[in-house]
């Protein structure tokens, strides 16, 4: 399979870097454009008033000054070329933590796989746990045999669709299969943390995410609090809310 393969964490990290062995290894043809540093948090920005560019380091290593999303158009419009020369797949990942709940309204990772949802190839969003990250290898595994099963299986795939997959943080023989989930909600991020500079001026950290001791069944955050399964939860590319239409008409009306 033709696959794009692009991260957050930069084009340097283990994660994505032990997953393009992995995807060649299978015999894909696989080109990795990520950005040139971390990128976590961009969400599906884009650089609006500054160039980016695209340096190449080998013949199918790539990286970008720029975001994650930014690496997807750029390494479309400038490696792929022509739409007709597009991947069949877009991989984002592995992103070296997890990325469950409201993390993909920020995630660099789900920009970028979102990114190559609107350019019409189906993509996946691919995260695993810390805080050690000692079973990427296992985690690179699950991720190639996802893809198998997608090639496998192409006939139900009539759509575009963008997955988000997270990956217990196990040994590949300890990972009890698949469940497909829907987004849960965790509790309010930690407060920011205030800290004073050696000048005097004053600077914020960014809190810690609230992990819930438990969650509603069937969400991927329960599915990650148990360690015990693959979570997949397939996003909606744009996030109209049709709940509310009709009380924006009543309203307006």
């Amino acid at each position: 399979m033709r696959i794009l393969l692009t991260n957050d964490d930069g084009y340097r990290a283990d994660g994505i870097n032990i997953l393009f062995q992995k995807l060649l290894e299978k015999d894909h043809d696989v080109i990795l454009i990520a950005p040139e540093l971390n990128s976590s948090g961009a969400g599906q920005s884009i650089a609006v008033y500054s160039p980016i560019s695209i340096t190449k380091v080998n013949e199918r290593v790539y990286y970008v000054t720029g975001t994650p999303a930014d690496s997807v158009r750029l390494g479309l419009h400038v490696v792929y070329g022509d739409i007709k020369n597009y991947p069949e797949l877009v991989i984002a990942g592995i992103n070296m933590g997890e990325n469950i709940g409201e993390d993909v309204l920020y995630s660099g990772k789900v920009g970028a796989a979102r990114e190559g949802a609107i350019h019409r190839i189906s993509s996946l969003a691919c995260s695993t746990s810390g805080p050690t990250f000692n079973n990427l290898d296992s985690a690179a595994k699950v991720v190639v045999d996802l893809v198998e099963r997608i090639e496998e299986k192409t006939s139900l795939l009539e759509d575009i669709f963008l997955w988000n997959e997270n990956i217990p943080n196990k040994l590949y023989s300890q990972i009890a299969g698949y469940e497909t989930t829907k987004l849960g909600l965790r509790p309010l991020h930690q407060p920011l943390i205030k800290q004073v500079t050696p000048r005097g001026n004053i600077i914020y950290w960014q809190g810690q995410s609230s992990d819930p001791a438990e969650a509603e069944m069937g969400t991927d955050i329960e599915v990650f609090l148990k360690q015990n399964k693959v979570s997949i939860t397939p996003l909606g590319m744009l996030p109209t809310d049709f709940n509310q239409m009709h009380i924006v008409e009543a309203v307006t009306g």
